[in-house]
């Protein structure tokens, strides 16, 4: 009896059934070949599939698709809609216009690998599951080239863009039409319905870049650090490249330094002051408006004292403090950010910029989106300071000293004594530090993207 059910169960699964691969789009026409070179490069058999593509972009993109495919292999439809939907919408007239007995959701700006279909649709089969997916996900960030893994929500949660269903669950379940963002919700009943996951290393690798409709930035203070790398999980030449250009791409717009007097670079080794230097000039920097400081062994708070007390002398009206080994985020909706708040200094009341810190309390600004008011944070690794507030900051840091103070156990005090404003996510952030008890270098980019203060 065991080894009929055993030979019933691999015949099950030896089965090919038609299955639908479902994508939502907008203004998205130079991903479209990438997503039509991932559907193609599939393993699963060419004519027990399809791609359906639902576009409500401006301008058709037919041209392209009929580029791009063999018109004698018709297992692509693209249909555009002159009229702009709501995603949930979007995702119902996806659903209606499947024709498979297996639906598949593709993003079409992320990975996934050739063995998505087979190995999501199989272990379905095997597990006698109507619905699949993964509530934690790997994230490639292009602008860090970091991978991270976001946070597990629970066994009855699933992220959209790892979504594979059987047409048998449509019957009780649907988007809502007007939903925008996190349309998971819904769809899933609220979180109830029965979840088959799957190992998010075989479901997708989320691309983050300057286009995404959501800023992934805002996950990474939730998210684990990972030793893996792009390679680990693409190995196709052609998307290696793809992805390796939104890693690289070049800004339009450059960061308005022009709002601060001077840029301290606060450096260890003449190397670090030049790959900073040249970093800040990339974003727009005046070279002229650089000034270098080398730290001669001396302690974090010294050497910001020593920072100020030059600018005190010389008047600066306004200085930068940077850490050497600083790293920017490299997004254009980073930078626009950045550029709205220090377009509006000269009439704002203000003592500090936080351009990079990690915080613990802020009151985001309701007139500047993306800005904050800082009541806790450490970790301070780019900071602008006003030159009416250099004296009494100075004075600040020096009494700290004599008290064996630390610069990160100084300012929250000084936080809520006065205006201090933040970016956040930061703008600024340190890529690794050294850990106070173990001494091991440590990955903390998390720490100046967290998004949650409650």
């Amino acid at each position: 009896m065991q080894s009929l059910l055993k030979r019933q169960q691999q015949k099950k699964i030896t089965e090919f059934p038609f299955v639908s691969v479902i994508c939502p789009t907008w203004e998205r026409r130079a991903f479209l070949p990438y997503l039509l070179y991932l559907f193609q490069y599939q393993d699963y058999p060419a004519d027990k599939r399809e791609l359906v593509i639902l576009d409500d972009s401006a301008q058709s993109n037919e041209d392209l698709i009929a580029m791009m495919v063999d018109a004698r292999v018709d297992n692509v439809r693209y249909i555009h809609s002159p009229e702009r939907l709501d995603l949930g919408e979007k995702r119902n007239k996806l659903n209606e216009l499947a024709k498979g007995e297996y639906i598949v959701c593709f993003d079409d700006d992320d990975y996934y690998p050739p063995n998505k279909i087979s190995a999501q649709v199989g272990e379905m089969q095997r597990n006698n599951a109507l619905f699949s997916g993964s509530d934690t996900i790997y994230i490639w960030y292009s602008h860090l080239d970091k991978i991270y893994r976001t946070h597990s929500f629970g066994a009855h949660h699933a992220l959209n863009g790892t979504f594979a269903y059987h047409r048998h669950f449509l019957k009780n379940h649907r988007y809502e039409d007007t939903a925008r963002l996190a349309e998971e919700q819904a769809f899933l009943n609220n979180f109830t319905a029965p979840v088959l996951q799957i190992d998010p290393r075989e479901a997708i690798l989320c691309i983050s870049h300057s286009a995404n409709t959501y800023d992934k930035d805002f996950v990474l203070g939730s998210s684990q650090p990972t030793a893996l790398t792009l390679e680990d999980f693409v190995s196709d030449r052609n998307l290696l490249n793809h992805y390796r250009r939104l890693s690289h791409a070049p800004l339009s717009t450059s960061v308005q330094w022009s709002a601060f007097a001077k840029v301290a670079v606060l450096y260890d080794q003449p190397d670090e002051l030049e790959h900073q230097r040249q970093a800040l000039v990339a974003l727009g920097l005046d070279a002229q408006q650089l000034v270098p400081f080398a730290r001669d062994g001396q302690d974090e708070l010294t050497s910001h004292c020593q920072v100020l007390d030059t600018a005190m002398r010389e008047q600066w009206q306004s200085v930068v403090l940077v850490d050497a080994s600083v790293k920017y985020v490299r997004k254009e909706m980073s930078i626009k950010t950045v550029n709205q708040l220090l377009s509006r200094l000269a009439h704002i009341d203000w003592q500090v910029v936080v351009l990079g810190a990690r915080y613990q309390r802020i009151s985001p600004l309701k007139a500047l989106p993306g800005v904050a008011r800082i009541a806790r944070g450490d970790c301070g690794c780019a900071y602008a300071v006003n030159g009416e507030y250099i004296p009494e900051l100075l004075a600040c840091y020096r009494q700290a000293l004599a008290q064996q103070l630390t610069l990160d156990e100084c300012w929250p005090a000084l936080m809520q004594a006065r205006c201090w404003l933040g970016l956040q996510p930061s703008f600024a952030f340190l890529p690794e530090i050294s850990d106070r008890e173990s001494g091991k270098r440590i990955d903390c980019t998390h720490w100046f993207f967290r998004k949650n203060f409650q």
